[in-house]
């Protein structure tokens, strides 16, 4: 399956478990993911042109499921996938590289901020680096991350590298993730109601 499922073995999304708090007959709060009160750029690129079907037809809807990122976008960027260790300078050098400098924030020793300009006066759109000590640690920190916050937070896992990003709309976060490349950096994951789900990109990992 193109949008592939990343099961939640380990923990609950937050609609799940208002879906059993509700039959439990508690009280809900209903499937909305935390509100981060940020701003997102307003000059994001449109996704004409950037995104397939997953049968690679052009014009997709842009639901999780019915979409992948175009191989075009990534075409001069090298995107075999890590297989050494990284650092948080991994992905400060590829933000260089595509014309953004941002400055890594330790926040403590496995725990980096990247404040990304979002166009308002001293404004910034904060994104959260985790540094764990392998590939399937960062994979696990993320998947447990997107759930923990709920539907419309995104990320993107590279190696030992999760970043996590906060709530938007599918669409706003695939138009920031091609104004940045970061699906060229890493493999792109966004939560839905009930679960988070790969969106297939030029960059993947065995």
């Amino acid at each position: 399956m193109i949008a592939a499922m990343m099961h939640a073995r380990y923990a609950l999304s937050s609609c799940a478990a208002a879906v059993l708090l509700s039959l439990a007959g508690g009280a809900s709060t209903g499937c909305r993911g935390i509100d981060a009160d940020v701003q997102y750029p307003g000059d994001l690129p449109s996704l004409d042109n950037q995104i397939l079907s997953p049968e690679g037809d052009a014009d997709p809807s842009v639901r999780l499921g019915a979409f992948k990122f175009h191989p075009n976008v990534c075409q001069g960027i090298d995107v075999h996938a890590a297989t050494l260790p990284l650092d948080p300078d991994d992905l400060a050098r590829f933000l260089e590289k595509q014309g953004t400098k941002v400055t890594p924030v330790k926040a403590r020793p496995d725990l980096y901020w990247f404040d990304f300009p979002n166009g308002e006066e001293n404004g910034k759109l904060r994104l959260r680096l985790a540094v764990l000590s392998s590939p399937a640690l960062a994979a696990k920190d993320l998947h447990d991350s997107l759930l923990d916050h709920g539907p419309g937070w995104w990320g993107v896992r590279r190696s030992n590298l999760a970043l996590l990003a906060p709530k938007a709309g599918l669409s706003q976060a695939a138009a920031f993730a091609v104004k940045q490349k970061l699906m060229c950096w890493g493999i792109f994951t966004y939560t839905g109601r009930d679960d988070a789900y790969v969106v297939p990109g030029p960059y993947s990992e065995p």
